[in-house]
């Protein structure tokens, strides 16, 4: 694959304009994250990293210059540059996501809502950070709706398990609240992993100028691939380590939320097993409802299956899967011999893809297995 690489100007008020249309960078580590931050590592040579624009201002400036990769006409990653530590020779630059830009960005009005669905409360996040002076990069969010609702008028809850113990915790609205919202990328995050959804920045021609549109797909993105497949000795290069470990197995998570003694919140998931009962038992200061107390606690119990598990493959470019014909969120099915795991056939979620153009066809991804996302 022919690569290039573009440099434009961020002006925070939706636009941007191209500062380079080919910009030499090289030992460059592009990584795409579902549900996350992409990122961005690369050198460039003193030489360059002196270049100014038009308006004298250097080419790679912090929170301000965005880098994109570009492969066969299509934008394949996008990050807006945050870092350039220099070295005895290069010049490191290090750049995040767009998703990222939400890191550490404070909500500065109040906001109190019932029953509302956790993908408005995005679309508002976004809309409240863009909506500031300097703030908007552009970024279109899909108008993605789910069933799930949060937020009750405020009261007190009470009442006693079936396991006879008693439980008391407060209800209300759902809040932002410019005192105590400082981190809206970590709100996301946590609404994600409740409601739950994933979301993933997509970067693409629009005639001359560059989309910016956060996909959103509820319950999650992506599709199973019956097109596409790995397979070790062909297009999956070395022999994907597998862990089988029962350290983290468990057959039901006790979640323990806010509050303390009996007024703490407490969720709880469990499955029948053919194996001896296993209880992990997990702490979440944040959680002050029951129902997400059990929806993270069941988040929790997919991934203590105790089955065999991959976590990392390397592949190349080739006819099974070719290089962007796959994104996070797809499931492929992974086959073939993996070292002390013995023969390995099994579906897995793609959620992270690493690449570094120029060196290789290879691409590293970071999967999971299917079945701890979808229960």
């Amino acid at each position: 694959m022919s690569w290039r690489y573009l440099a434009t100007r961020l002006h925070g008020d939706g636009t941007e304009s191209l500062i380079a249309n080919e910009v030499p960078l090289s030992d460059v580590s592009l990584t795409s994250v579902l549900s996350g931050p992409d990122a961005l590592d690369a050198k460039v040579v003193p030489e360059v990293a002196r270049l100014k624009d038009d308006h004298g201002r250097p080419v790679f400036r912090a929170w301000s210059t965005a880098i994109y990769a570009e492969a066969d006409g299509r934008i394949r990653h996008g990050s807006i540059v945050v870092g350039t530590p220099a070295d005895d020779s290069d010049l490191t630059v290090t750049g995040v996501g767009f998703t990222g830009y939400l890191s550490d960005m404070p909500y500065t009005s109040t906001r109190s809502r019932v029953q509302t669905d956790p993908l408005v409360e995005v679309r508002h996040m976004w809309a409240h950070v863009q909506g500031h002076k300097h703030g908007d990069l552009g970024v279109v969010l899909d108008n993605t709706r789910s069933p799930v609702r949060i937020g009750t008028k405020k009261k007190d809850v009470e009442f006693d398990t079936g396991a006879g113990e008693h439980v008391e915790f407060e209800a209300g609205p759902y809040k932002l609240n410019w005192w105590d919202t400082d981190d809206l990328a970590g709100e996301v995050d946590s609404l994600a992993e409740y409601t739950p959804f994933d979301y993933r920045m997509e970067h693409a021609w629009d005639g001359e100028r560059i989309a910016h549109r956060l996909r959103l797909g509820y319950p999650s993105l992506g599709r199973r691939r019956h097109d596409l497949r790995f397979v070790v000795g062909e297009n999956v290069v070395e022999v994907p380590k597998v862990s089988f470990s029962g350290d983290d197995y468990a057959s039901e998570v006790l979640l323990l939320g806010a509050g303390e003694g009996r007024k703490m919140t407490r969720g709880r998931a469990q499955r029948s097993t053919d194996r001896l009962r296993r209880v992990a038992v997990i702490t979440d200061g944040s959680l002050s409802s029951r129902k997400r107390a059990d929806a993270a606690a069941e988040a929790d119990l997919r991934w203590r299956r105790g089955e065999t598990d991959l976590s990392q493959i390397v592949v190349r470019n080739h006819p099974h899967a070719r290089v962007g014909s796959y994104v996070v969120g797809d499931d492929i099915f992974v086959q073939g011999m993996a070292g002390w795991g013995g023969d390995v056939g099994l579906w897995v979620r793609v959620i992270e893809i690493a690449v570094s153009p120029g060196e290789s066809d290879d691409s590293t991804l970071t999967v999971i297995r299917s079945d701890k996302v979808g229960g």
